[in-house]
Protein backbone atom coordinates (compact mmCIF):
# COMPACT_ATOMS: atom_id res chain seq x y z
CA UNK A 1 0.00 0.00 0.00
CA UNK A 2 3.03 2.46 -0.13
CA UNK A 3 3.55 3.87 -3.48
CA UNK A 4 7.02 4.81 -3.25
CA UNK A 5 7.72 6.89 -6.23
CA UNK A 6 10.92 4.44 -7.34
CA UNK A 7 9.28 1.33 -6.57
CA UNK A 8 7.10 -0.32 -9.75
CA UNK A 9 6.01 -2.93 -7.46
CA UNK A 10 2.35 -1.51 -6.37
CA UNK A 11 1.43 -0.79 -9.75
CA UNK A 12 1.18 -4.03 -11.08
CA UNK A 13 0.84 -6.45 -7.63
CA UNK A 14 -2.39 -4.12 -6.33
CA UNK A 15 -3.01 -3.23 -2.55
CA UNK A 16 -1.19 -5.16 0.38
CA UNK A 17 -2.70 -8.76 1.12
CA UNK A 18 -2.13 -10.74 3.72
CA UNK A 19 -1.57 -14.53 3.27
CA UNK A 20 -3.99 -16.66 5.86
CA UNK A 21 -2.64 -17.56 8.84
CA UNK A 22 -3.98 -21.26 8.77
CA UNK A 23 -2.08 -21.16 5.20
CA UNK A 24 0.79 -19.94 6.86
CA UNK A 25 0.78 -22.49 9.03
CA UNK A 26 -0.02 -25.61 6.86
CA UNK A 27 2.71 -24.23 4.78
CA UNK A 28 4.97 -23.92 7.65
CA UNK A 29 4.06 -28.22 8.61
CA UNK A 30 4.64 -29.33 5.10
CA UNK A 31 8.09 -27.31 4.80
CA UNK A 32 9.51 -29.02 8.29
CA UNK A 33 7.66 -32.29 7.43
CA UNK A 34 10.28 -32.10 4.37
CA UNK A 35 13.51 -31.27 7.21
CA UNK A 36 13.27 -27.52 6.85
CA UNK A 37 14.24 -25.93 9.70
CA UNK A 38 14.77 -21.85 9.45
CA UNK A 39 12.21 -20.08 8.36
CA UNK A 40 12.69 -16.91 6.77
CA UNK A 41 9.26 -14.37 7.02
CA UNK A 42 9.42 -11.77 3.72
CA UNK A 43 6.85 -10.41 1.45
CA UNK A 44 6.54 -6.78 0.27
CA UNK A 45 6.54 -4.88 4.32
CA UNK A 46 6.76 -8.24 6.42
CA UNK A 47 5.38 -6.77 9.23
CA UNK A 48 2.12 -5.09 8.02
CA UNK A 49 1.07 -8.48 8.03
CA UNK A 50 -2.99 -9.26 8.69
CA UNK A 51 -3.30 -5.15 9.02
CA UNK A 52 -5.91 -6.49 6.45
CA UNK A 53 -8.14 -9.03 8.52
CA UNK A 54 -10.12 -6.37 10.10
CA UNK A 55 -11.84 -7.07 13.34
CA UNK A 56 -13.02 -10.32 12.71
CA UNK A 57 -9.35 -11.39 13.00
CA UNK A 58 -7.01 -9.54 15.26
CA UNK A 59 -4.09 -11.94 14.80
CA UNK A 60 -0.68 -9.62 13.53
CA UNK A 61 2.68 -10.97 13.48
CA UNK A 62 3.53 -11.26 16.51
CA UNK A 63 1.04 -13.39 17.01
CA UNK A 64 2.30 -15.63 13.72
CA UNK A 65 5.88 -15.52 15.58
CA UNK A 66 4.20 -17.38 18.47
CA UNK A 67 2.85 -19.69 16.86
CA UNK A 68 5.76 -20.52 14.87
CA UNK A 69 8.19 -20.82 17.55
CA UNK A 70 5.74 -23.43 18.69
CA UNK A 71 6.32 -26.07 15.69
CA UNK A 72 8.62 -28.07 18.04
CA UNK A 73 10.38 -28.34 14.43
CA UNK A 74 11.63 -25.30 13.53
CA UNK A 75 14.96 -23.94 15.31
CA UNK A 76 15.54 -20.02 13.99
CA UNK A 77 12.96 -17.22 12.15
CA UNK A 78 14.40 -13.99 10.65
CA UNK A 79 12.08 -11.00 9.66
CA UNK A 80 13.22 -9.60 5.92
CA UNK A 81 11.68 -6.53 3.97
CA UNK A 82 10.03 -4.85 7.03
CA UNK A 83 9.08 -1.43 6.55
CA UNK A 84 9.70 1.36 9.42
CA UNK A 85 5.64 2.04 10.01
CA UNK A 86 4.42 -1.05 11.41
CA UNK A 87 6.75 -2.36 14.30
CA UNK A 88 4.45 -2.56 17.12
CA UNK A 89 4.83 -2.73 20.75
CA UNK A 90 4.07 -6.26 20.70
CA UNK A 91 5.90 -7.36 17.61
CA UNK A 92 8.87 -5.93 19.31
CA UNK A 93 8.47 -7.56 22.30
CA UNK A 94 8.07 -11.04 19.93
CA UNK A 95 11.34 -10.58 18.45
CA UNK A 96 12.85 -9.86 21.69
CA UNK A 97 11.31 -12.13 23.56
CA UNK A 98 11.14 -15.79 21.30
CA UNK A 99 14.39 -17.37 21.39
CA UNK A 100 13.59 -18.91 17.78
CA UNK A 101 13.44 -15.50 16.24
CA UNK A 102 17.13 -14.24 15.08
CA UNK A 103 17.70 -10.47 16.51
CA UNK A 104 18.12 -9.61 13.29
CA UNK A 105 15.55 -7.22 11.67
CA UNK A 106 16.04 -6.05 7.83
CA UNK A 107 14.34 -2.64 6.98
CA UNK A 108 14.76 -1.07 3.67
CA UNK A 109 15.23 3.07 4.89
CA UNK A 110 16.79 4.45 1.37
CA UNK A 111 17.58 7.83 2.77
CA UNK A 112 17.57 9.67 6.13
CA UNK A 113 17.42 13.39 4.24
CA UNK A 114 13.99 14.93 4.78
CA UNK A 115 14.47 16.15 1.91
CA UNK A 116 14.98 13.25 -0.42
CA UNK A 117 12.68 11.06 1.65
CA UNK A 118 9.90 13.43 1.17
CA UNK A 119 10.35 12.86 -2.26
CA UNK A 120 10.27 9.33 -2.29
CA UNK A 121 7.31 9.13 -0.34
CA UNK A 122 9.03 7.50 2.57
CA UNK A 123 8.44 8.03 6.75
CA UNK A 124 10.67 11.48 8.10
CA UNK A 125 13.94 11.13 9.49
CA UNK A 126 12.71 11.75 13.16
CA UNK A 127 10.56 8.70 13.28
CA UNK A 128 13.06 6.50 11.70
CA UNK A 129 15.89 7.30 14.28
CA UNK A 130 13.14 7.43 17.46
CA UNK A 131 12.26 3.70 15.62
CA UNK A 132 16.28 2.39 15.75
CA UNK A 133 16.89 3.48 18.89
CA UNK A 134 13.71 2.30 20.21
CA UNK A 135 14.90 -1.14 18.44
CA UNK A 136 18.17 -1.39 19.57
CA UNK A 137 16.96 -0.25 23.54
CA UNK A 138 14.46 -2.90 23.20
CA UNK A 139 16.05 -5.94 21.44
CA UNK A 140 19.58 -6.81 23.09
CA UNK A 141 22.12 -7.39 20.49
CA UNK A 142 19.99 -6.48 17.72
CA UNK A 143 21.22 -6.75 13.95
CA UNK A 144 20.32 -3.95 11.68
CA UNK A 145 20.70 -5.17 7.63
CA UNK A 146 19.22 -1.76 5.73
CA UNK A 147 19.38 -0.12 2.28
CA UNK A 148 20.01 2.91 1.06
CA UNK A 149 19.84 4.22 -2.29
CA UNK A 150 22.15 6.87 -3.80
CA UNK A 151 21.23 10.46 -6.11
CA UNK A 152 17.12 9.95 -6.15
CA UNK A 153 16.34 12.69 -8.71
CA UNK A 154 16.85 16.39 -6.24
CA UNK A 155 19.47 14.62 -3.99
CA UNK A 156 21.89 17.36 -2.88
CA UNK A 157 25.31 17.15 -1.81
CA UNK A 158 24.36 18.23 1.69
CA UNK A 159 21.59 15.42 1.50
CA UNK A 160 24.37 12.95 0.41
CA UNK A 161 26.49 13.78 3.66
CA UNK A 162 23.30 13.75 5.81
CA UNK A 163 23.33 10.29 4.91
CA UNK A 164 27.03 9.42 5.01
CA UNK A 165 27.27 10.72 8.71
CA UNK A 166 23.92 8.80 9.45
CA UNK A 167 25.64 5.68 8.29
CA UNK A 168 28.68 6.36 10.31
CA UNK A 169 26.55 7.13 13.64
CA UNK A 170 24.50 4.11 13.33
CA UNK A 171 26.56 1.80 12.07
CA UNK A 172 24.67 -0.65 10.63
CA UNK A 173 26.07 -4.41 10.86
CA UNK A 174 24.25 -5.16 7.25
CA UNK A 175 23.56 -3.30 4.50
CA UNK A 176 23.34 -2.86 0.50
CA UNK A 177 24.07 0.44 -1.27
CA UNK A 178 22.38 1.45 -4.83
CA UNK A 179 22.70 4.18 -7.22
CA UNK A 180 19.10 5.35 -7.91
CA UNK A 181 18.01 3.90 -11.57
CA UNK A 182 15.15 5.23 -13.35
CA UNK A 183 12.28 2.05 -13.42
CA UNK A 184 9.55 2.59 -16.38
CA UNK A 185 6.10 3.93 -14.85
CA UNK A 186 7.63 5.16 -11.88
CA UNK A 187 6.84 8.93 -10.86
CA UNK A 188 10.55 9.34 -9.75
CA UNK A 189 11.19 8.50 -13.73
CA UNK A 190 9.54 11.77 -15.03
CA UNK A 191 11.12 13.58 -11.54
CA UNK A 192 12.93 17.40 -12.35
CA UNK A 193 16.66 17.33 -11.35
CA UNK A 194 18.08 13.72 -12.48
CA UNK A 195 21.29 13.20 -10.82
CA UNK A 196 23.92 12.95 -13.45
CA UNK A 197 25.21 8.81 -13.36
CA UNK A 198 28.60 9.43 -12.72
CA UNK A 199 27.31 11.69 -9.29
CA UNK A 200 24.81 8.49 -8.53
CA UNK A 201 27.57 6.12 -9.02
CA UNK A 202 30.42 8.15 -6.62
CA UNK A 203 27.75 8.36 -3.69
CA UNK A 204 27.05 5.12 -3.89
CA UNK A 205 31.13 4.00 -4.03
CA UNK A 206 31.74 6.21 -0.95
CA UNK A 207 28.89 4.57 1.10
CA UNK A 208 29.54 1.26 0.13
CA UNK A 209 32.94 1.72 1.26
CA UNK A 210 32.13 3.19 4.52
CA UNK A 211 29.83 0.26 5.24
CA UNK A 212 32.34 -2.21 4.17
CA UNK A 213 34.37 -0.84 7.06
CA UNK A 214 31.69 -1.55 9.19
CA UNK A 215 30.97 -4.75 8.22
CA UNK A 216 34.44 -5.75 8.59
CA UNK A 217 34.59 -4.38 12.00
CA UNK A 218 31.08 -6.60 13.05
CA UNK A 219 33.22 -9.38 12.61
CA UNK A 220 35.81 -8.79 14.09
CA UNK A 221 33.78 -8.39 16.95
CA UNK A 222 32.94 -11.72 16.71
CA UNK A 223 35.99 -13.32 17.65
CA UNK A 224 36.30 -15.09 20.30
CA UNK A 225 32.82 -15.92 20.83
CA UNK A 226 30.97 -18.88 20.78
CA UNK A 227 27.77 -18.54 18.27
CA UNK A 228 25.29 -20.91 16.84
CA UNK A 229 26.44 -21.63 13.16
CA UNK A 230 23.51 -23.35 10.54
CA UNK A 231 25.20 -25.54 7.78
CA UNK A 232 24.84 -24.64 4.56
CA UNK A 233 26.68 -26.65 2.07
CA UNK A 234 30.09 -28.70 2.00
CA UNK A 235 32.88 -26.07 1.64
CA UNK A 236 35.31 -25.59 -1.79
CA UNK A 237 36.44 -28.82 -3.17
CA UNK A 238 34.36 -30.95 -0.42
CA UNK A 239 36.48 -29.45 2.34
CA UNK A 240 34.85 -28.28 5.76
CA UNK A 241 31.47 -26.90 5.84
CA UNK A 242 30.36 -23.40 5.01
CA UNK A 243 27.58 -21.36 7.26
CA UNK A 244 25.67 -19.22 8.90
CA UNK A 245 25.24 -17.17 12.10
CA UNK A 246 21.99 -15.91 13.10
CA UNK A 247 23.13 -12.25 11.79
CA UNK A 248 23.06 -13.41 8.45
CA UNK A 249 20.03 -14.28 6.14
CA UNK A 250 20.68 -17.31 2.69
CA UNK A 251 22.15 -15.89 -0.27
CA UNK A 252 22.91 -11.94 0.91
CA UNK A 253 24.84 -11.87 4.04
CA UNK A 254 28.00 -12.94 5.01
CA UNK A 255 29.24 -17.02 5.52
CA UNK A 256 31.02 -19.13 8.22
CA UNK A 257 33.98 -21.74 7.14
CA UNK A 258 34.75 -24.74 9.92
CA UNK A 259 37.42 -27.30 8.86
CA UNK A 260 34.77 -29.67 9.99
CA UNK A 261 32.79 -31.16 7.56
CA UNK A 262 29.40 -31.45 8.64
CA UNK A 263 25.93 -32.71 6.73
CA UNK A 264 23.78 -29.29 5.71
CA UNK A 265 21.03 -28.73 8.45
CA UNK A 266 23.05 -29.02 11.67
CA UNK A 267 23.12 -26.34 13.88
CA UNK A 268 26.34 -26.11 15.96
CA UNK A 269 28.14 -24.18 18.37
CA UNK A 270 31.68 -22.95 17.23
CA UNK A 271 34.41 -20.71 18.52
CA UNK A 272 35.18 -17.85 16.18
CA UNK A 273 38.33 -18.26 15.70
CA UNK A 274 38.83 -15.40 12.98
CA UNK A 275 38.16 -12.90 10.53
CA UNK A 276 37.83 -13.43 6.75
CA UNK A 277 37.45 -9.89 5.77
CA UNK A 278 32.99 -10.40 6.03
CA UNK A 279 33.05 -13.97 6.76
CA UNK A 280 33.98 -15.84 9.98
CA UNK A 281 36.22 -18.46 10.41
CA UNK A 282 35.07 -20.98 13.05
CA UNK A 283 35.92 -24.17 14.82
CA UNK A 284 33.40 -26.54 16.04
CA UNK A 285 35.45 -29.45 17.48
CA UNK A 286 34.44 -28.99 21.21
CA UNK A 287 30.95 -29.70 19.79
CA UNK A 288 31.72 -32.75 18.47
CA UNK A 289 33.74 -33.94 21.03
CA UNK A 290 30.52 -33.13 22.94
CA UNK A 291 28.38 -35.12 20.72
CA UNK A 292 30.30 -37.85 20.77
CA UNK A 293 30.46 -37.90 24.64
CA UNK A 294 26.57 -37.69 24.47
CA UNK A 295 26.44 -40.94 22.18
CA UNK A 296 28.84 -43.11 24.21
Amino acid sequence: DHKCKFCAIPSWRGKFRSKPFDAIMLEAQKLVASGVTEINLIAEDTNQWGSDFGDSDPRRLADLLYALAAVPQVHRMSLLYCYPSYFSEELIDAIADIDKVCKYIDIPLQHISDNVLKAMNRPPRLYTENLLKKLRERIPGLVLRTTFITGFPGETQEDHEQLVKFVKEMRFERAGIFSYSEEEGTPAATLPNQVPSEVRERRRDELTGLVQDMQRAFAERQVGKTLEIVIDRPGEEGFGSVGRTRADAPDIDCLVHLPQSLPPGTYVQAEIVDALDFDLLADASHWEEDQAGEGR
